[in-house]
């Protein structure tokens, strides 16, 4: 599972972004992907090493609808499943 986190302000970097996740969350990012980064609302999946289903619920949760630079971020947990 991962945390997906669109609509990020365009010029935000990497080390931005982790930085605001810490501050919010307490939470290291182990890995980011950015995705849609030229577009209008770009955002990032994140990678956090040995989060529970749950503790993503609680970062979407606290993260949701909260306005970065005047832009409402919309997070979303991601499912995968195997398709081995």
């Amino acid at each position: 599972m991962k945390l997906w986190i669109n609509n990020l302000p365009p010029h935000k970097s990497d080390e931005d972004v982790r930085a605001f996740v810490r501050k919010y969350t307490r939470i290291e990012i182990s890995a980011m992907t950015r995705i849609d980064d030229d577009g209008a609302s770009p955002g990032v999946l994140l990678e956090i090493a040995g989060a529970s289903g749950v503790m993503l619920v609680g970062m979407q949760n606290r993260l949701h609808r909260m306005y970065w630079e005047q832009r409402a971020l919309a997070v979303q947990v991601m499912s995968f499943a195997d398709r081995g």
